[in-house]
């Protein structure tokens, strides 16, 4: 999946905007050296620059990453596979806004993001759980199995104690991790939910030629219409897990 940095500035701005909060709460952390995992378009990288003494962003997206380097030049950015990190005891802290749900591979990332903390080093992320979007995704099934498509979800949206599981076996001591509802207004209007759907669903749209595709997204949006339409914009029964968590082994 390849993303649009435009695009995804126009659709998904929200989360970056939700993201700040996690900033914060690395800013009490008082790290020195900060990885910025799946950093999109450098934005949050940028807020976390101002008050540690270097920080990294990867992102597995050329296009975010071009466009990451151009706005801030003066931070190291990375086109780079999150499975795939080289550094070994290197980081204070391992940072990632709204990226872990992309990985289905969490036992190879949770190994790479272990080897790149120092020791005692932190994870702080947060990103789908379990639930997430679930009647929107239940749409998109029924509207890929329609036309005759076969819909398998390619997102990791774990419990609590799921997780809570999988950090401790790749040696991290838990500090915290909480689930929590979030209602996310989606922009653009009328419009918006397609223009969502053809970013983050953008693999199963191009199943679809293009009438059919706009006859897929017409029935998503009949489906979630009356639970998620509110007259002005479209919104997203989102639910998210937030993790503080510790290398020690």
């Amino acid at each position: 999946m390849e993303w649009n940095a435009q695009e995804y500035h126009e659709t998904c701005g929200k989360v970056t905007e939700r993201g700040a909060e996690l900033v914060n709460e690395l800013r009490k952390m008082q790290c020195k050296r900060v990885l910025d995992l799946g950093c999109g378009t450098g934005v949050l990288t940028n807020d976390i620059a101002a008050f540690v003494e270097e920080t990294v962003g990867i992102d597995s997206s050329p296009a975010m990453i071009e466009k990451a380097k151009a706005t801030y030049p003066e931070i190291g950015f990375y086109v780079m596979d999150a499975c795939s990190l080289p550094w070994n005891d290197c980081f204070d802290a391992v940072f990632s806004n709204s990226v872990f749900h992309f990985i289905k591979a969490q036992d190879a990332l949770l190994r790479r993001v272990h080897r790149s903390l120092k020791m005692d080093g932190a994870l702080l992320c947060e990103f789908g759980a379990a639930g997430n979007v679930a009647g929107l995704l239940d749409a998109v099934e029924a509207a890929c199995e329609k036309h005759g498509r076969h819909f398998s979800l390619r997102f990791y949206y774990p419990t609590l104690d799921e997780y809570h599981g999988l950090l401790m076996k790749h040696g991290f001591s838990v500090g915290s991790i909480d689930a929590y509802g979030l209602d996310t207004s989606l922009r653009g209007g009328e419009a918006g939910l397609r223009n969502w759907i053809s970013q983050i669903f953008q693999v199963e749209m191009e199943w679809f030629d293009p009438a059919e595709r706009e006859e897929a997204l017409s029935e998503i949006e009949a489906a979630v219409r009356p639970a998620q339409w509110d007259g002005a914009c479209w919104h997203l029964p989102n639910r998210r897990i937030r993790v503080t968590a510790y290398k020690r082994l």
